[in-house]
Protein backbone atom coordinates (compact mmCIF):
# COMPACT_ATOMS: atom_id res chain seq x y z
CA UNK A 1 0.00 0.00 0.00
CA UNK A 2 0.88 3.73 -0.14
CA UNK A 3 1.07 5.69 3.08
CA UNK A 4 -0.85 9.06 3.18
CA UNK A 5 1.86 10.05 5.97
CA UNK A 6 4.49 10.23 2.63
CA UNK A 7 2.69 13.01 0.99
CA UNK A 8 1.01 14.80 4.10
CA UNK A 9 2.54 18.40 2.99
CA UNK A 10 0.95 17.94 -0.42
CA UNK A 11 -1.82 17.24 1.06
CA UNK A 12 -2.32 19.95 3.37
CA UNK A 13 -1.65 22.16 0.45
CA UNK A 14 -4.37 21.02 -1.77
CA UNK A 15 -7.05 21.12 1.62
CA UNK A 16 -5.98 24.93 1.16
CA UNK A 17 -6.18 25.47 -2.13
CA UNK A 18 -9.64 24.31 -2.64
CA UNK A 19 -11.09 27.86 -1.11
CA UNK A 20 -8.68 29.57 -3.27
CA UNK A 21 -10.48 27.89 -6.69
CA UNK A 22 -13.74 27.83 -5.07
CA UNK A 23 -15.98 30.62 -6.95
CA UNK A 24 -19.69 31.74 -6.55
CA UNK A 25 -20.79 34.12 -9.63
CA UNK A 26 -24.41 34.43 -9.46
CA UNK A 27 -24.46 37.16 -12.41
CA UNK A 28 -22.70 37.71 -15.73
CA UNK A 29 -19.45 39.41 -15.11
CA UNK A 30 -18.14 40.92 -18.58
CA UNK A 31 -16.88 37.76 -20.50
CA UNK A 32 -18.18 35.53 -18.01
CA UNK A 33 -21.67 33.92 -17.50
CA UNK A 34 -23.02 33.72 -14.50
CA UNK A 35 -23.91 30.40 -12.91
CA UNK A 36 -26.60 29.26 -10.44
CA UNK A 37 -23.75 27.60 -8.04
CA UNK A 38 -20.40 27.67 -6.72
CA UNK A 39 -17.80 25.86 -8.57
CA UNK A 40 -14.22 25.29 -8.82
CA UNK A 41 -12.10 26.81 -11.47
CA UNK A 42 -8.38 25.41 -12.50
CA UNK A 43 -6.45 28.09 -10.57
CA UNK A 44 -6.48 31.58 -8.94
CA UNK A 45 -4.97 33.23 -11.59
CA UNK A 46 -5.46 32.76 -15.60
CA UNK A 47 -8.29 30.30 -15.57
CA UNK A 48 -10.54 32.93 -12.70
CA UNK A 49 -13.77 32.39 -12.61
CA UNK A 50 -13.75 29.45 -15.03
CA UNK A 51 -15.69 26.62 -14.88
CA UNK A 52 -14.73 24.13 -17.72
CA UNK A 53 -16.34 21.24 -18.86
CA UNK A 54 -13.78 17.97 -18.92
CA UNK A 55 -11.89 19.79 -16.10
CA UNK A 56 -15.02 19.58 -13.90
CA UNK A 57 -15.61 15.01 -13.88
CA UNK A 58 -11.90 14.78 -13.19
CA UNK A 59 -12.23 17.55 -10.01
CA UNK A 60 -15.43 16.36 -9.05
CA UNK A 61 -13.93 12.41 -8.80
CA UNK A 62 -11.44 14.70 -6.09
CA UNK A 63 -14.55 17.01 -4.85
CA UNK A 64 -16.11 13.44 -3.69
CA UNK A 65 -13.21 12.15 -1.57
CA UNK A 66 -12.60 15.35 -0.04
CA UNK A 67 -16.60 14.99 0.93
CA UNK A 68 -17.73 18.44 -0.57
CA UNK A 69 -20.79 16.82 -1.88
CA UNK A 70 -23.04 19.99 -2.04
CA UNK A 71 -19.89 21.54 -4.44
CA UNK A 72 -19.56 18.95 -6.60
CA UNK A 73 -23.41 18.62 -7.23
CA UNK A 74 -23.94 22.03 -7.74
CA UNK A 75 -21.09 22.29 -10.59
CA UNK A 76 -23.29 19.25 -12.76
CA UNK A 77 -26.35 21.64 -12.29
CA UNK A 78 -24.45 24.42 -13.60
CA UNK A 79 -23.96 21.94 -16.97
CA UNK A 80 -27.56 21.63 -16.83
CA UNK A 81 -28.27 25.37 -16.86
CA UNK A 82 -25.66 26.28 -19.36
CA UNK A 83 -27.48 23.78 -21.63
CA UNK A 84 -30.87 25.16 -21.14
CA UNK A 85 -29.99 28.18 -21.52
CA UNK A 86 -27.54 28.00 -24.80
CA UNK A 87 -28.03 24.43 -26.13
CA UNK A 88 -24.75 23.63 -25.65
CA UNK A 89 -22.45 22.78 -22.93
CA UNK A 90 -19.57 24.86 -23.91
CA UNK A 91 -16.09 24.88 -23.31
CA UNK A 92 -16.09 27.31 -20.70
CA UNK A 93 -18.30 29.80 -19.11
CA UNK A 94 -17.43 32.51 -21.14
CA UNK A 95 -19.67 34.18 -23.72
CA UNK A 96 -17.11 33.79 -27.09
CA UNK A 97 -17.01 30.28 -26.03
CA UNK A 98 -20.42 29.66 -26.93
CA UNK A 99 -19.90 28.09 -30.24
CA UNK A 100 -17.23 25.40 -28.69
CA UNK A 101 -17.98 22.38 -26.04
CA UNK A 102 -15.28 19.87 -25.04
CA UNK A 103 -14.91 16.41 -24.58
CA UNK A 104 -18.02 15.22 -22.99
CA UNK A 105 -18.10 13.91 -19.28
CA UNK A 106 -21.61 14.67 -18.21
CA UNK A 107 -22.88 11.30 -17.95
CA UNK A 108 -20.10 10.25 -15.87
CA UNK A 109 -20.25 13.37 -13.63
CA UNK A 110 -24.28 12.64 -13.36
CA UNK A 111 -23.71 9.29 -11.71
CA UNK A 112 -20.92 10.31 -9.18
CA UNK A 113 -23.28 12.53 -8.06
CA UNK A 114 -26.02 10.15 -8.05
CA UNK A 115 -24.23 7.84 -5.83
CA UNK A 116 -24.23 9.56 -3.06
CA UNK A 117 -26.98 11.18 -2.89
CA UNK A 118 -29.65 8.87 -4.27
CA UNK A 119 -32.12 11.46 -5.73
CA UNK A 120 -33.73 9.54 -8.46
CA UNK A 121 -35.80 12.89 -9.89
CA UNK A 122 -32.42 14.56 -9.93
CA UNK A 123 -31.32 11.30 -11.91
CA UNK A 124 -34.01 11.78 -15.03
CA UNK A 125 -33.63 15.47 -14.70
CA UNK A 126 -29.57 14.80 -16.06
CA UNK A 127 -30.49 12.47 -17.81
CA UNK A 128 -33.05 13.99 -20.35
CA UNK A 129 -30.56 16.60 -20.52
CA UNK A 130 -27.36 13.77 -21.43
CA UNK A 131 -29.87 12.36 -24.46
CA UNK A 132 -30.47 15.71 -25.26
CA UNK A 133 -26.76 16.94 -25.80
CA UNK A 134 -26.45 13.49 -27.07
CA UNK A 135 -28.61 13.95 -30.30
CA UNK A 136 -28.55 17.77 -30.54
CA UNK A 137 -24.88 18.40 -29.84
CA UNK A 138 -22.47 15.35 -31.02
CA UNK A 139 -24.88 13.74 -33.09
CA UNK A 140 -25.69 17.06 -35.24
CA UNK A 141 -25.01 17.40 -38.34
CA UNK A 142 -21.55 18.82 -38.21
CA UNK A 143 -20.38 16.39 -35.28
CA UNK A 144 -21.68 12.78 -36.84
CA UNK A 145 -19.75 12.66 -40.38
CA UNK A 146 -18.99 8.70 -41.12
CA UNK A 147 -20.72 5.30 -40.02
CA UNK A 148 -22.88 6.36 -37.06
CA UNK A 149 -19.43 8.43 -35.59
CA UNK A 150 -18.53 11.75 -34.38
CA UNK A 151 -15.76 14.21 -34.83
CA UNK A 152 -14.81 17.35 -32.75
CA UNK A 153 -16.19 20.33 -34.49
CA UNK A 154 -17.01 23.65 -33.59
CA UNK A 155 -18.82 26.38 -34.73
CA UNK A 156 -16.04 28.11 -36.58
CA UNK A 157 -15.54 24.42 -38.57
CA UNK A 158 -11.52 24.92 -38.52
CA UNK A 159 -9.25 22.57 -38.05
CA UNK A 160 -7.59 24.61 -35.22
CA UNK A 161 -10.72 24.86 -33.38
CA UNK A 162 -12.18 21.61 -33.61
CA UNK A 163 -8.70 20.91 -31.80
CA UNK A 164 -9.63 23.12 -28.92
CA UNK A 165 -12.90 21.21 -28.75
CA UNK A 166 -10.44 18.12 -27.82
CA UNK A 167 -9.17 19.60 -24.97
CA UNK A 168 -5.72 18.63 -26.49
CA UNK A 169 -5.20 22.35 -27.28
CA UNK A 170 -3.12 21.59 -29.03
CA UNK A 171 -1.16 18.52 -30.46
CA UNK A 172 0.44 16.52 -33.26
CA UNK A 173 -2.15 13.65 -32.97
CA UNK A 174 -4.76 15.29 -35.62
CA UNK A 175 -1.27 16.28 -37.95
CA UNK A 176 -3.21 19.90 -38.13
CA UNK A 177 -6.54 18.57 -40.52
CA UNK A 178 -8.82 17.69 -36.58
CA UNK A 179 -11.57 18.15 -38.79
CA UNK A 180 -10.71 14.75 -40.55
CA UNK A 181 -10.62 12.54 -38.04
CA UNK A 182 -13.28 10.53 -35.99
CA UNK A 183 -11.67 10.80 -32.39
CA UNK A 184 -11.01 7.39 -30.59
CA UNK A 185 -11.77 9.44 -27.41
CA UNK A 186 -14.65 11.15 -28.61
CA UNK A 187 -16.52 8.52 -29.53
CA UNK A 188 -15.82 6.21 -26.39
CA UNK A 189 -16.90 8.93 -24.67
CA UNK A 190 -20.35 8.67 -26.63
CA UNK A 191 -20.09 5.28 -26.53
CA UNK A 192 -20.16 5.68 -22.18
CA UNK A 193 -23.15 7.71 -22.48
CA UNK A 194 -24.68 5.32 -24.19
CA UNK A 195 -24.19 2.80 -21.48
CA UNK A 196 -24.50 5.23 -18.36
CA UNK A 197 -27.97 6.07 -20.21
CA UNK A 198 -28.98 2.41 -20.57
CA UNK A 199 -27.94 1.99 -16.43
CA UNK A 200 -29.51 5.15 -15.72
CA UNK A 201 -32.86 4.35 -17.60
CA UNK A 202 -32.15 0.48 -15.34
CA UNK A 203 -32.41 2.48 -12.16
CA UNK A 204 -35.51 4.35 -13.03
CA UNK A 205 -37.13 1.64 -14.59
CA UNK A 206 -37.54 2.27 -17.75
CA UNK A 207 -36.57 -0.76 -19.48
CA UNK A 208 -37.58 0.04 -22.85
CA UNK A 209 -35.51 3.43 -23.10
CA UNK A 210 -32.46 0.97 -21.28
CA UNK A 211 -32.53 -1.52 -24.47
CA UNK A 212 -32.02 1.11 -26.89
CA UNK A 213 -29.31 3.04 -25.09
CA UNK A 214 -27.84 -0.89 -25.21
CA UNK A 215 -28.47 -1.24 -28.34
CA UNK A 216 -27.06 1.88 -29.92
CA UNK A 217 -23.97 1.23 -27.60
CA UNK A 218 -23.36 -2.06 -29.06
CA UNK A 219 -23.88 -0.91 -32.72
CA UNK A 220 -20.91 2.47 -31.35
CA UNK A 221 -18.98 -0.39 -30.07
CA UNK A 222 -18.91 -2.32 -33.11
CA UNK A 223 -17.92 0.37 -34.98
CA UNK A 224 -14.79 1.56 -32.75
CA UNK A 225 -13.28 -1.33 -33.03
CA UNK A 226 -14.07 -1.63 -36.89
CA UNK A 227 -12.21 1.77 -37.75
CA UNK A 228 -10.24 1.92 -34.74
CA UNK A 229 -9.08 -1.00 -33.58
CA UNK A 230 -5.16 -2.66 -34.44
CA UNK A 231 -5.43 -6.00 -33.76
CA UNK A 232 -1.58 -6.17 -34.99
CA UNK A 233 -0.39 -2.91 -33.14
CA UNK A 234 -2.87 -4.09 -30.52
CA UNK A 235 -3.97 -0.68 -29.65
CA UNK A 236 -6.77 2.04 -30.26
CA UNK A 237 -6.67 4.55 -32.83
CA UNK A 238 -8.15 7.67 -34.36
CA UNK A 239 -9.63 7.34 -37.79
CA UNK A 240 -9.26 9.47 -40.60
CA UNK A 241 -12.59 9.74 -42.45
CA UNK A 242 -11.71 11.36 -45.30
CA UNK A 243 -8.47 9.49 -46.36
CA UNK A 244 -10.56 6.16 -45.13
CA UNK A 245 -7.70 4.39 -42.74
CA UNK A 246 -6.40 4.78 -39.07
CA UNK A 247 -3.75 6.78 -37.60
CA UNK A 248 -0.86 4.91 -36.55
CA UNK A 249 0.13 7.93 -34.17
CA UNK A 250 0.41 6.29 -30.73
CA UNK A 251 -1.17 8.60 -27.84
CA UNK A 252 -2.92 8.43 -24.50
CA UNK A 253 -6.44 8.34 -26.53
CA UNK A 254 -6.09 4.86 -26.87
CA UNK A 255 -6.86 4.18 -23.43
CA UNK A 256 -10.32 5.47 -23.34
CA UNK A 257 -12.13 2.17 -24.23
CA UNK A 258 -10.44 0.56 -21.32
CA UNK A 259 -11.73 3.49 -19.23
CA UNK A 260 -14.95 2.36 -20.53
CA UNK A 261 -14.77 -0.87 -20.80
CA UNK A 262 -15.92 -0.56 -24.35
CA UNK A 263 -12.80 -3.45 -25.32
CA UNK A 264 -12.52 -7.00 -24.47
CA UNK A 265 -9.89 -8.71 -22.51
CA UNK A 266 -7.97 -9.62 -24.96
CA UNK A 267 -7.96 -6.25 -26.58
CA UNK A 268 -7.31 -4.77 -22.42
CA UNK A 269 -3.88 -7.04 -22.94
CA UNK A 270 -2.48 -5.93 -26.02
CA UNK A 271 -3.06 -2.34 -24.59
CA UNK A 272 -0.92 -2.79 -21.52
CA UNK A 273 1.90 -4.28 -23.51
CA UNK A 274 1.76 -0.89 -25.34
CA UNK A 275 2.21 1.08 -21.86
CA UNK A 276 5.66 0.68 -22.39
CA UNK A 277 5.23 3.36 -25.46
CA UNK A 278 4.00 5.65 -22.28
CA UNK A 279 5.24 4.94 -19.31
CA UNK A 280 8.29 7.29 -18.06
CA UNK A 281 9.55 8.43 -14.84
CA UNK A 282 6.68 10.48 -13.86
CA UNK A 283 3.75 8.83 -14.99
CA UNK A 284 2.22 8.46 -18.64
CA UNK A 285 3.38 10.86 -21.47
CA UNK A 286 0.44 12.12 -23.28
CA UNK A 287 2.07 10.42 -27.08
CA UNK A 288 4.73 8.58 -28.51
CA UNK A 289 8.14 10.48 -28.65
CA UNK A 290 8.62 10.23 -32.44
CA UNK A 291 7.02 12.22 -35.35
CA UNK A 292 5.71 15.41 -33.48
CA UNK A 293 5.29 18.68 -35.19
CA UNK A 294 8.43 20.61 -35.27
CA UNK A 295 7.14 23.50 -32.62
CA UNK A 296 6.42 22.21 -29.52
CA UNK A 297 2.84 21.19 -28.61
CA UNK A 298 2.01 21.31 -24.86
CA UNK A 299 -0.52 18.09 -25.23
CA UNK A 300 2.45 15.77 -26.61
CA UNK A 301 5.49 13.88 -25.15
CA UNK A 302 7.02 14.50 -22.70
CA UNK A 303 4.30 16.01 -20.81
CA UNK A 304 2.16 14.10 -19.27
CA UNK A 305 -1.89 15.41 -17.62
CA UNK A 306 -3.01 14.59 -14.50
CA UNK A 307 -6.65 13.72 -15.96
CA UNK A 308 -5.15 11.65 -18.29
CA UNK A 309 -3.43 9.38 -15.88
CA UNK A 310 -6.68 8.99 -14.19
CA UNK A 311 -7.67 7.23 -17.48
CA UNK A 312 -5.31 4.89 -18.35
CA UNK A 313 -4.94 3.78 -14.02
CA UNK A 314 -8.53 3.55 -14.10
CA UNK A 315 -8.76 2.06 -17.46
CA UNK A 316 -6.07 -0.52 -16.13
CA UNK A 317 -8.15 -1.08 -12.59
CA UNK A 318 -11.18 -2.16 -14.78
CA UNK A 319 -9.56 -4.94 -15.95
CA UNK A 320 -7.80 -6.44 -12.91
CA UNK A 321 -4.17 -4.69 -14.04
CA UNK A 322 -4.15 -3.30 -10.31
CA UNK A 323 -0.07 -4.13 -9.84
CA UNK A 324 0.41 -1.72 -13.00
CA UNK A 325 -1.92 0.80 -11.86
CA UNK A 326 -0.27 0.67 -8.58
CA UNK A 327 2.70 1.45 -10.22
CA UNK A 328 1.74 4.09 -11.97
CA UNK A 329 0.32 5.71 -9.19
CA UNK A 330 3.49 5.79 -7.35
CA UNK A 331 5.20 7.42 -9.69
CA UNK A 332 2.98 10.26 -10.37
CA UNK A 333 2.09 10.99 -6.70
CA UNK A 334 6.01 10.96 -6.37
CA UNK A 335 6.54 13.15 -9.26
CA UNK A 336 3.81 15.77 -7.80
CA UNK A 337 5.69 15.42 -4.71
CA UNK A 338 9.32 15.88 -5.62
CA UNK A 339 7.74 18.95 -7.88
CA UNK A 340 5.90 20.26 -4.67
CA UNK A 341 9.12 20.29 -2.50
CA UNK A 342 11.09 22.26 -5.37
CA UNK A 343 8.36 24.81 -6.25
CA UNK A 344 5.61 24.72 -3.40
CA UNK A 345 3.24 24.54 -5.84
CA UNK A 346 1.23 21.81 -7.92
CA UNK A 347 0.90 22.11 -11.81
CA UNK A 348 -1.21 21.95 -14.57
CA UNK A 349 0.89 19.08 -16.16
CA UNK A 350 4.60 17.59 -15.69
CA UNK A 351 7.73 17.32 -18.10
CA UNK A 352 6.79 13.10 -16.95
CA UNK A 353 10.31 11.77 -18.88
CA UNK A 354 12.63 14.86 -17.17
CA UNK A 355 10.18 14.62 -13.63
CA UNK A 356 9.66 18.90 -13.64
CA UNK A 357 7.20 21.41 -14.72
CA UNK A 358 5.22 20.92 -17.84
CA UNK A 359 6.90 22.41 -20.87
CA UNK A 360 4.89 25.36 -21.96
CA UNK A 361 2.73 25.22 -25.24
CA UNK A 362 0.06 27.70 -26.16
CA UNK A 363 0.08 29.46 -22.76
CA UNK A 364 2.82 29.31 -19.65
CA UNK A 365 2.67 26.32 -17.66
CA UNK A 366 -0.04 27.42 -14.73
CA UNK A 367 0.15 26.15 -10.94
CA UNK A 368 -2.21 25.57 -8.86
CA UNK A 369 -4.10 23.40 -9.74
CA UNK A 370 -7.62 22.01 -9.91
CA UNK A 371 -7.40 18.64 -11.52
CA UNK A 372 -4.12 17.93 -10.56
CA UNK A 373 -5.23 18.13 -6.81
CA UNK A 374 -8.40 16.42 -7.43
CA UNK A 375 -6.70 13.54 -9.35
CA UNK A 376 -3.43 13.74 -6.46
CA UNK A 377 -6.27 12.98 -3.70
CA UNK A 378 -8.31 10.77 -5.78
CA UNK A 379 -5.37 8.39 -6.65
CA UNK A 380 -4.33 8.37 -3.07
CA UNK A 381 -7.74 7.17 -1.99
CA UNK A 382 -7.79 4.33 -4.06
CA UNK A 383 -3.86 3.22 -3.57
CA UNK A 384 -3.23 4.10 0.38
CA UNK A 385 -3.33 3.61 4.05
CA UNK A 386 -3.50 5.94 6.55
Amino acid sequence: MISKKEYKECLDYIQNYWEKITFYLPKDRKIHIGLPHSFVSPNDNLFKFDQFYWDSFFIILGLIVEKKFLLAKGIVENFFFLYRKFGIIPSRNKFYNLGISQIPFLSSMILEIYKVFKDKKWLKRGAKIVEDELKNYWMNGDHLVYQGLSRYCDHFMTHLTAEHEAGWDMTSRFNEKCLNYLPVDLNTCLYKYEIDLAEIYRILGDTKKEKEFEERAKKRKEKINSLMWDENLGFFFDYNYKEKRKSNFFSVAGFYPLWAKLCSFSQAKKIKKNLKIFEKRGGIANTQKENLSKEFKQHDYPNGWPNQQWIVIKGLLNYGFREDAKRLTKKWLDLNKKIFKKTGNFWEKYDVVNCDVGKSGRYKTQSGFGWTNAIFVKLLDEFSKN
